[in-house]
């Protein structure tokens, strides 16, 4: 089994699939599946890219030892498998709190990535700007007090009828599988973590892909396009790539080119 340790110990499992110059490594958010099914629908990019896929910890085949889960120790989690591979022309990609992740990433290993792709993250004037710690504890009791309903609840929230029904007995799998301790870990540093203290650091060039549900208003989109070169998928939401992967997956190859042109 494909494994790396990261610089506090824990144990990361990786897979790659494909085999290319360009290394694109996508990273899923809260309560994410395994790496592989994270992006499932997204395999047939291994027939131009590198997929390189991981598992991170506290979720799937890693390990969960760690005290807390925080941005930035998931960041050098992916400085570990990228220098042990010794990958370069790297994209990120990174889903929700996958997009703070990638961010943290960026920041380790910037000489040797190309750019970044946001998949519905970093909107301004939510929670992924800093919250106050009475809030934190107001959000994460739910879960501290019911876990698997709090999470249960939460899940069937996002899932919609576009979703097949395989991929929705995924979903509810997982959340039978979750460690609680990485779940409300993560959540707690997550809401205690700044996007704006970290953007002014990425210089590498961004770009987005938004469901059209989770910003349906004009005055919204006009605050996160300030920020992003920013492309819309209307009537979806925030698991796009499991409501309607070919579309998904065009969207996503052409802001990979775009990316890539000035190579």
């Amino acid at each position: 089994m494909p494994i790396i340790t990261s610089v506090d110990g824990e144990q990361i499992f990786y897979e790659i699939v494909g085999d290319s110059d360009i290394s694109l490594i996508p990273i899923g958010g809260w309560g994410t599946p395994t790496g592989r099914e994270m992006w499932k629908y997204q395999l047939p990019f291994a027939s131009s890219y590198k997929l390189v896929l991981i598992d991170l910890t506290g979720y799937g085949r890693s390990s969960k030892n760690r005290k807390n889960f925080t941005m930035q120790s998931w960041g050098y989690d992916i400085k570990s498998v990228v220098e042990k591979l010794d990958l370069n022309n790297i994209i990120l990609i990174g889903q929700s709190m996958g997009g703070p992740i990638i961010l943290e990433a960026e920041k380790l290993i910037s000489s040797r990535t190309l750019g970044l792709i946001l998949v519905d993250s970093l909107f301004p004037n939510s929670f992924y700007n800093q919250v106050d710690e009475e809030i934190i504890k107001q959000k994460l009791k739910p879960f501290e007090e019911n876990f698997l309903e709090s999470w249960t609840n939460l899940v069937n929230s996002l899932i919609t009828d576009k979703i097949n029904p395989v991929d929705v007995k995924m979903f509810e799998k997982t959340s039978h599988q979750l460690d609680q301790h990485t779940i409300i870990s993560s959540q707690r540093e997550f809401l205690r973590w700044e996007m704006n203290d970290i953007l002014p650091e990425i210089n590498k060039p961004i770009k987005c892909i938004v469901a059209g549900k989770t910003l349906p208003e004009d005055e919204e989109r006009e605050a996160y396009n300030k920020l992003f070169d920013t492309h819309y998928i209307e009537d979806s939401g925030h698991i796009m790539m499991f409501e309607d992967p070919d579309k998904f997956n065009e969207i996503l190859e052409n802001r990979i080119h775009e990316l890539l042109i000035n190579i």
